[in-house]
Formats: C-alpha cells, sequence, structure tokens
C-alpha cells in the first residue's frame, strides 16, 4: 500500500505566522501538506485569505492542502444558516480551483441547557433536535452535491459538541445526507475525551469504508478527573493500533498531525512526524 500523505494541522504554527511561514515550516519540517481553515480566523476578507494560500501554493510548490467548511447550520435563522452555506460554497469553488480536494467539516456547536462546553458527553448529537438534525443535512446535502461536481470529498470531522461528536452520530450523519462525496474524518483524539465515546475499534467498524480523512493527536485521562493533551506518541490512544488497523482495512486517505496545545511549536512539528513515519515503516505502510 501506498504510504498515506502527511499532512500538518495549522494548529502548530496558527498564531502569529504569516500564511507564508506557515507553508514554509511544512517545508522545513517534510510534510507532504497542510491543513488551514477555509475562512480567515480574524474575520478578514475571504477571496483575499484565499489568495493568500493560492499565492503560499505556487511559490512553495506545496498542492497537498486540505480546506475547513465550518458553516454554523445550528443557528434558528433559516438566513444565517442559507449566508453560511453559500459562504462555504464559494470556500468550496475557491478551493477546487486551486487543485484543493479534501475538506474537513462541522456543522456548528450544539449545547446542552446548563451543561458547560466540556461536559461533552451532554453536549452535540446528546442535546440536538430532530429540527437541528434536519438543518445540517439540508446544509451538507447542498455543499455534498456541489463537492460531487467538483470531484471534491467533505469529512465530517468527529469533535466533541458537534452533532458529529461520535462514530455512531457521525455515521448517522452521513447515512441522513446519503451522498458519496461526504464521509468522515475520524479524530479517536476527540471521541477518548467524551464518556460515551466508542473504543477504536469499534469507532472503525461503525465508519467503515466512509472514513475519508483521519486526525491523529494523543492526550492523557487524569485519575480522579481532567485530562491533558500530549505528543502524539505519548497519551492514552494507541495510534499504532490505529494505524495497523486502517491499513488492515485498506485505508487510502490522508493523515492529518495535530498539536492543540501551547509550547515549542517546532519540536512538536519535528518528533510528532518523526514517530508516525516511524510506525508507518514499522507497519510496512510502503
Amino acid at each position: 500500500m501506498t504510504v498515506p500523505d502527511l499532512i500538518l494541522h495549522v494548529n502548530y504554527f496558527e498564531a502569529g505566522y504569516s500564511m507564508d511561514e506557515r507553508f514554509d515550516k511544512v517545508v522545513e519540517h517534510g510534510y507532504d501538506g497542510i491543513e488551514l481553515r477555509g475562512v480567515p480566523a480574524d474575520g478578514s476578507d475571504d477571496a483575499q485569505y484565499l489568495a493568500s494560500v493560492q499565492s503560499a501554493m505556487e511559490r512553495t510548490g506545496m498542492r497537498n492542502v486540505v480546506l475547513s467548511l465550518s458553516p454554523n447550520l445550528m443557528d434558528p435563522d433559516a438566513a444565517v444558516r442559507q449566508a453560511a452555506i453559500a459562504r462555504f460554497e464559494g470556500v468550496l469553488r475557491a478551493g477546487a480551483s486551486m487543485g484543493v480536494l479534501t475538506y474537513n467539516a462541522s456543522t456548528g456547536a450544539v449545547l446542552a441547557e446548563g451543561a458547560g462546553y466540556m461536559e461533552f458527553d451532554k453536549n452535540g448529537s446528546a442535546a440536538a433536535t430532530d429540527e437541528q438534525w434536519e438543518w445540517a443535512v439540508a446544509g451538507f446535502r447542498h455543499l455534498g452535491a456541489v463537492a460531487e461536481e467538483l470531484g471534491a470529498v467533505i469529512a465530517f470531522e468527529v469533535h466533541n459538541c458537534l452533532i458529529h461528536d461520535l462514530a455512531a452520530s457521525t455515521r448517522k450523519l452521513l447515512e441522513m445526507i446519503d451522498c458519496p462525496a461526504v464521509g468522515a474524518n475520524l479524530d479517536m483524539g476527540n471521541v477518548f475525551l467524551n464518556a460515551k465515546g466508542e473504543s477504536l475499534p469499534q469507532a472503525l467498524e461503525i465508519l467503515g469504508d466512509r472514513i475519508y480523512y483521519v486526525h491523529l493527536k494523543n492526550g492523557h485521562i487524569v485519575r480522579g478527573g481532567g485530562w491533558f493533551l500530549t505528543h502524539i506518541s505519548d497519551g492514552d490512544i494507541d495510534n499504532r493500533l490505529f494505524l495497523r488497523l486502517l491499513k488492515v482495512r485498506g485505508y487510502k486517505g490522508k493523515i492529518c498531525l495535530e498539536a492543540p496545545r501551547p509550547g515549542d511549536r517546532d519540536y512538536f512539528a519535528r518528533v510528532d512526524l518523526a514517530y508516525v513515519r516511524g510506525l508507518l515503516q514499522d507497519l510496512g505502510w510502503e
């Protein structure tokens, strides 16, 4: 099997780094590509932001880019939801024109009344109404059709506080949307923090061949309560097993490495990549 492309998530080099500096870090550390926000986090102009992505791609020759699609489809105002769909259709079309064909997606947070954000098992799919499910389905039926037209794929990140917070809820959403261009991004670094989260084998079995993208990160749950994030090699998730099972299943997508924590960004980027490359070699993924 071909070695998967290893993608650097922008959270290694986000705050304080220009777009050009982010691409330079991808080249410096030897990653195959980068995942970026689909729209600017600072609220600046979308077209200018995407132009900066295209400029950095052309300057570095780095064509392997993933963009996020994050419309808030949980807003009760239909006009707001429609505007969000139109905005991210624009991202899809602009991205595809640059050669970006993989998109990491989300639908907007759902928080239970009286629950804190970190009470993951009470939020997301546990709190979503039938109406909110329909809002998410309608929005991504449209965006999925656009992706299919463009030859692109959309992958819902399995992420806490979203309707697609568990493997089972993500599978439900995919079946409701019923579009071959829309699949899942399995991120066990989110699932393991949810008290209702599936085990790795369960998550892989539930999502099956609808896994179009993968995020790798890690963390440790502290006895007595709390958790903290770690290097990809160091936490409670057995990423060796994760990659071995993906290989057995014939996974052909990209693998994105993440570092959503403070500290030495260059060190994180270097050691995480070395660990994952070593795993792929150990597993005979070549």
